[in-house]
Parts: C-alpha cells; structure tokens; sequence
C-alpha cells in the first residue's frame, strides 16, 4: 500500500513538473515572440499612442508675370476644428456655433462624434468668422490652426488661365492644375507627446521633417499686355453683344504666350460660385471653323509644291461649279475678275481659294495643312488642349477640297490657328507655345527654364515671306484696313466663318476673328481675336480688326517697338527686313500707355487711341456700311462667308 502511494505522489510530482515546464516554456516563448518578433509592431502602437504625428503644409509656390509681379500668392488664413471627446453639452456647443459658421447645427452635431479628439468645423474662414468663435470662450472644446489660402491679387485679370486651387490647395484647372506637382511642394511632419486622454502636450513638440514649399512659376504673360487684351475685349463684347470673345497674343519669335484673354472673365477665387464652362479655357480646348483666316495656309501650300506662281491667275465670277455638280459662292455673289493669289488673299475670295485648293489637290493640301499643325496639339503647357479635326483627304469629296480651302470643313482651336499664321512670322518654323519661362525653386534657384522649341518646317523661309507680304496688302488695301496701326506695317487675314449645328450651317451665327502680325518687318507681336456669335455686324474685318488694332497699338508702345514711317514696300517684306527699318521716330506723338489693371477692375481707364490711330477712309474700307436689310447680308446656310 505504501508503495502504491509512494507511486501516486511520485506521478503527481511528475505530472505537476511537466505542467510548470510547459507553463514556464510557453512564457518564454510569449516573451520572445513579443520581444524580438512583435517588437517593431508594439513600439509602433506604443508610438501611436503616446506620440501624435502633425503634417505640416508646405507653402504653395507663387506664380509671377514675365516681369515678376504676382498673379497667384498665399494669404494667412484659419481653419476651426473641434475636441468632440471634451464637449460637455453638444447641442449647445452648435447652437453657439452653427450660426457663426452659416451652417446647419444637425450637420456641427453629426461631427461631434464623442470619442474623436479632432474634428474639422470650417477650413480657411474669414479672420471676423475666427474672432467671433474666439469670442464664445469654449476652450479645450474648439481650436484655431493657422493655414495658408490661395489668392489671386489681380481679381479676374487671367482668370481661367492661372486657374484655381481646392481646399486642401491643390491645383484644380489652369496652370494651378498643370504646374501642380512643382507647385505643391512636399509637407513636413512634427511629432509630440500626448497625455492620457489624447491631447497634444505642446511643450514637447519637435519637428521630424520640414516641409519643402513649393516651386515659383515664372511666366511668359506680361500683366500689363493681359490688362490690355482683356480691356479691349471687354469693350468689343460690350459694342458687339458677342456671347464669348478672346484675344491670344504671341510673340511669333519665340513661341511665348504674352496674353490670353477671355470673355466673359472668371475670379479664380470665387470659383465655387461660378458654372464649370466659366473657367474653361475655350481658345486651348474649343473647336471652331476658322474661315478666310486659314487662307493663308493654303497659299503657302500651292506656293511651296509649285502648283501655282505668284503670277498665276485664276478668275471669279461670282460662283463656282465644283466635283459632284456643287456650286460654291463667294460673299454677296461679288465677281473678282482674274487675280493672282495675291488678289485673292486681299479680296478675300472664296472662289479664288477654292481654285487655288483644286490645283494644288487633296493629298499635298491634307499634308500641308498637317505640318502647320492642324489635327494635332500644340502641346502647350495647359490641361485639356483639343485636336482639332482634319478629315483625311478621302472625305473631301463633292465641295470637300474647295470648301476646305477657304477654311470650311476643318476645324481649329484659336490657339492652332495662332501658332500657324505665327509660323509666317517666323521663316516658316512652327514653334511650341508656353505659358512658363522659368520655374524658380524656394531660395529662387532656377529648377528649369524653357527656350524657344521648334516643333516643325511647316513652309520655306521664302515662302513664309511671300505670303506674309501678301497679307500686306490684305490690310493695306484689302478686307483687313481696320487693323491698320499708323507707323507700323500690319499683315494680316480677316476671317468670317459660319456656325456648324447638328443640320448644317446656324443661320445668323458667325464667328468674326482676324489674325496679323506687326511689325511686318521683323515680327514681334502676333495677334488673334475672336468673337463667337456678334450682333448686327458680323465680318471680322468690321468687329474684330478694330480691336487688333487697339491692342497692337498700346502694346507697340508699351514694348518700346519703333515704328517704321517710311515703311518698305510689300516687296521688300518678301526678301526679308530692309535695312535700318523701324529706326525712325513716331510720327505725331506716341499713344497713351497701357490702363493699368486697378484701371480694369473699377473701370477707370483713358480714352482708347484706336478712334484717332485710324488711317483716314479705314471705317469706310473695312466693310460694307450697316443696313437693316437683313437677308441681304446674311448669306443662306451652306453659303460660303468671304471676309
């Protein structure tokens, strides 16, 4: 019996040593796997939750004019947040503050969710909003942060084009959106202690990472001659009821973009007030059938394949049968005689230009029309550019060819149509449009800078020039004589083009523009202006060239361009600048300077010199004299326009 017993206890022993040899093994095992396994995750959660980590914005880079002058800085603003977790008496902590705020109390309740120790009320209020909360005396239940807030010093001065920014600042449309991963920079971080219920302990605060601001854009629109464009464009739109209107200056040399007005302007910083269509950047995105100003292009094509001479002569007489038993007609069934291509591009005749089309033929003319950069980007530096829209030479059939010759059928962008007259100005090179010039990083270090870029030879320098001379004489005694600037010597195209809609062409709906370059010489400036749908007079010659004419002049005067008195003849413009041209003195004074944009935004501004800058008999040889016959001036849908 003792025996047994003895052999009782001894298992029980046993039993009992195994028991405490597990029990011990698997704490050491728990230790280990917390120790050495778990022990990155568990400093981490021990991190968390006795240290809060802060980000901290990086300033947003500034954007600047050519000359340095700020159009998109930052402002000081304050943001409100809430502790919910330290709020005693929620519904009266948002009767309190729901009103200040302008906000519904349901929607400060639905945010004071009892166990966050952070919630955001308002972003970027006003500083009366702040004193007003401040004033309430709720400490430890609501805070103050201080955050920077996109601003646009100039108002609506280059509105669309600067774009606009979100809440959290980041670029939303234009260049704020383009130039947005420059512009943002990169945010730091500080950490600090918090005690036990979960509030920052702000003595033991320390930065972990400063934040990189933002790079500064330099750009190539001079605020001045932007001011310029869009004053002028106020007051066309203003003369002629027009629904939308722009005017897009380049300096042909170098591809630069020194203004891009457009109207109805747009106030980046109330931008959640407007309609999307009120920031668009239409004359980057939209389509339009650019009319007589796409002539140009296609005496540069005839020329350069030698389909025609500058002595061929083609005659028109009023109306044209072409493929497939069409008849085109040229504006107000006028009868052109023989011309050379001169003549046509001075009268503007769409029958003229259609033949010239024909002679040159669908493949050479597709190709041609392709190298000025039609049916393709111009990869200018903004966001959602359009193509444009090239038919391949297969779909020209029946009228196709002749109509698309006179600038029907094809359809631009305002700035397509820009970059390609400019490319005349430039011994035939095509050249890429920008926006920036420089980008500049915080301590105003050059990051990146942007040259001239060529992207193609569209037509010969010899080429470039004849037509350019030719366009001349469209504004010296052609459709053009509005735009004429006294001093200077103006090439240019009118345009008159005709509104597509879903079952043809919209009567009464056109879009008047003119493009020209000045000085003819040795370009500087190249100017398109465009009003889409005017009231009453419609002919580019008659609404758009006047207001070429008042922006070439103030911005000649403003860029210091001599003026050329005893200007050379057409001629000479075709074998290049004459020598000492534009050397001599203004004659009869300079014009007034530029408004200034504070004139702009409050309407102050100095008479326009355009009236008194007008060569004598201009007003009389722009166009046919206003009449209230209407169907006789309104050609039938379909009807070719030719001015």
């Amino acid at each position: 019996m003792p025996a047994e017993h003895h052999g009782l206890i001894k298992r029980r022993v046993l039993l009992l040593l195994c028991a405490l040899v597990l029990g011990i093994g698997g704490l050491f095992g728990r230790m280990v796997h917390l120790q050495v396994l778990e022990a990155d995750r568990l400093r981490r959660l021990a991190r968390e939750q006795s240290v809060q980590t802060v980000p901290i914005e990086a300033a947003r880079g500034q954007i600047l004019d050519r000359q340095g002058r700020p159009l998109a800085v930052n402002v000081e603003a304050v943001s409100v947040y809430a502790v919910p977790r330290d709020i005693s008496d929620p519904d009266g902590f948002a009767d309190a503050v729901a009103p200040i705020l302008a906000v519904d109390r349901q929607a400060v309740l639905k945010r004071l969710q009892p166990n966050l120790h952070f919630v955001w009320l308002a972003r970027k209020v006003s500083p009366e909003v702040a004193e007003r909360l401040k004033a309430l005396r709720l400490e430890g239940q609501i805070g103050f942060l201080k955050e920077a807030r996109r601003a646009y010093p100039k108002g609506e001065l280059a509105g669309q084009v600067l774009g606009f920014v979100g809440i959290d600042n980041q670029g939303l449309s234009g260049l704020e959106l383009a130039y947005d991963e420059a512009l943002r920079g990169h945010p730091g971080e500080a950490v600090a202690k918090r005690d036990a219920r979960g509030r920052i302990l702000v003595d033991t605060q320390r930065l972990a990472r400063p934040p990189a601001d933002g790079h500064t854009l330099l750009l190539t629109v001079d605020e001045v001659i932007q001011h310029t464009a869009e004053r002028a464009l106020l007051k066309a739109m203003a003369r002629t009821q027009a629904r939308r209107g722009a005017v897009v200056a380049m300096d042909p040399r170098t591809g630069e973009l020194l203004a891009l007005a457009m109207a109805p302007r747009f106030d980046p910083a109330t931008f959640d007030q407007a309609k999307p269509h009120a920031w668009a950047l239409w004359p980057v995105a939209d389509v339009y059938e650019p009319g007589s100003t796409f002539k140009p292009v296609v005496a540069a094509a005839a020329l350069e394949a030698g389909a025609i001479t500058l002595s061929t002569t083609f005659l028109c007489e009023g109306a044209l049968k072409v493929e497939g038993n069409h008849t085109i007609r040229d504006a107000e069934g006028k009868r052109h005689g023989w011309q050379t291509i001169a003549q046509i591009l001075k009268n503007s005749c769409n029958i003229g230009a259609a033949q010239v089309g024909m002679r040159l033929g669908r493949e050479r003319l597709h190709a041609a029309i392709q190298r000025f950069g039609f049916g393709n980007p111009t990869r200018v530096d903004l966001p959602g550019e359009g193509r444009g829209l090239v038919p391949p030479p297969a779909a020209w059939r029946g009228a196709g060819l002749a109509t698309v010759s006179f600038g029907q059928g094809v359809s631009v962008t305002p700035l397509q149509m820009l970059v390609a007259i400019s490319a005349l100005a430039n011994d035939g090179v095509v050249l890429q449009p920008r926006l920036v010039r420089v980008v500049r990083d915080g301590q105003g270090r050059v990051i990146r800078a942007y040259g001239p870029r060529s992207l193609r030879q569209a037509v010969s320098p010899q080429g470039a020039r004849q037509v350019l001379a030719m366009m001349v004489e469209s504004v010296r005694e052609g459709t053009g004589t509005a735009a004429q600037v006294e001093g200077y010597r103006i090439a240019g195209k009118t345009g008159t083009a005709q509104k597509p809609g879903p079952r043809g062409y919209e009567p009464g709906k056109f879009i008047a523009s003119f493009i020209g370059i000045v000085p003819a010489e040795d370009p500087r400036l190249a100017i398109l202006v465009l009003l889409d749908e005017p009231k009453g007079e419609y002919f580019g010659g008659v609404v758009a060239a006047p207001v070429f004419r008042e922006v070439a002049t103030q911005v000649l005067w403003y860029l210091k361009v001599p003026p050329t008195v005893a200007a050379p003849s057409a001629g000479a413009i075709a074998s290049g600048p004459a020598p000492g041209a534009g050397t001599e003195g203004a004659p009869g004074g300079a014009p007034p300077a530029p408004e200034s944009p504070a004139d702009l935004a409050t309407g102050r501004a100095s008479p326009s010199p355009a009236g008194r800058m007008a060569p004598a008999g201009a007003a009389q040889r722009a166009g046919p004299a206003p009449s209230s016959a209407g169907p006789t001036r309104t050609p039938q849908p379909g009807r070719p326009t030719g001015r």
